[in-house]
């Protein structure tokens, strides 16, 4: 004779694996939402070239640091042109010197030109495609900057400051940087961003059935969004600590710092706004799910001393 209790005890053992089984599945895609974002981001920010240099290029309209790049680009050049041509004799030295000073300050008077600020976005495009292969080639194993459309705008404008044609239109405006070892990062980082659909698809298909397995779909939903939001915090902290070793190489060559410096505080801030939004919404739909899952609950005891 089977026991009456037996058909409720089977229901609530359903109802356990089905919370269960949901509970696992949505903390698997808040998992992947967590990964997704700053993937989503790096391939339309940083992998493509467009996205780069929409982002770094507002730097254009920075007067005092492009002062500071034109300035600390052509003193470097002009310096190592007329340093080929030293002396070492004391006064003609102090002339080079102050020769390649006086070009620098020439040059920075140029920053708020519109060919020089379009110099600027013909640099951040060379520097990308330096960087980040368009043709799926291994990207180079340090950091490469090229400021050769930086050199090539103040060439003219130097020979009339200056007097005399120093050349700099012809130099070599490509600086690598040793020890950055920013290539193995970069590749991996293309090659993962080539999953971002399949991930996002294999995302919206555990959250969906995660909704629809669980029986207690409130309590489901409140789990993917604070999962996610947990999942978004350690994935922004990776991330500042990614960008802290990135930054550490670059502090020896003052014009390689002064430019990294700022694109990757552009970056960064857009890569903060992408994962705010994203927080946002996790959060928000975890404090749904969670005021959900109690009215539910609340409503259920209610029925219960009603019928019993």
């Amino acid at each position: 004779m089977t026991s009456p209790a037996s058909p409720r005890a089977r229901r609530r053992a359903t109802t356990v694996l089905r919370t269960g089984l949901g509970t696992v599945l949505a903390l698997a895609a808040a998992g992947l939402v967590a990964v997704l974002v700053p993937l989503h981001w790096a391939e339309d920010t940083v992998v493509s070239q467009e996205g780069f240099t929409r982002t770094a290029g507002v730097l254009a309209e920075d007067a005092a640091f492009q002062e500071d790049l034109a300035r600390a680009a052509v003193r470097r050049a002009v310096g190592t042109v007329l340093g080929e041509r030293s002396s070492g004799i004391g006064f003609l030295d102090r002339i080079v010197a102050d020769t390649a000073r006086k070009a620098g300050d020439a040059a920075a008077g140029l920053s708020a030109q519109p060919a020089y600020q379009q110099a600027w976005r013909d640099a951040l495009v060379r520097t990308h495609a330096a960087n980040v292969p368009q043709d799926g080639g291994t990207p180079p194993k340090d950091l490469v900057l090229d400021v050769q459309p930086l050199l090539r705008a103040a060439d003219a404008a130097l020979q009339d400051a200056l007097g005399r044609d120093l050349g700099l239109a012809e130099r070599e405006g490509r600086l690598t940087v040793p020890g950055s070892g920013t290539g193995r990062m970069i590749e991996t980082g293309t090659r993962l961003t080539d999953l971002a659909v399949p991930l996002t698809a294999a995302a919206v298909v555990l959250g969906v059935l995660a909704l629809l397995v669980a029986r207690h779909r409130f309590a489901v939903l409140g789990v993917l969004g604070l999962g996610s939001l947990a999942g978004l915090g350690l994935v922004w902290a990776a991330a500042q600590e990614a960008v802290r070793r990135i930054s550490g190489p670059l502090g020896a060559d003052p014009l390689v710092w002064l430019v990294s410096d700022r694109v990757l505080e552009l970056l960064t801030h857009s890569l903060a706004e992408r994962m705010a939004a994203a927080a946002w919404a996790a959060g928000i739909t975890g404090a749904v799910g969670v005021a959900g899952a109690v009215v539910v609950s609340s409503v259920s005891r209610r029925r219960r001393r009603t019928t019993a």
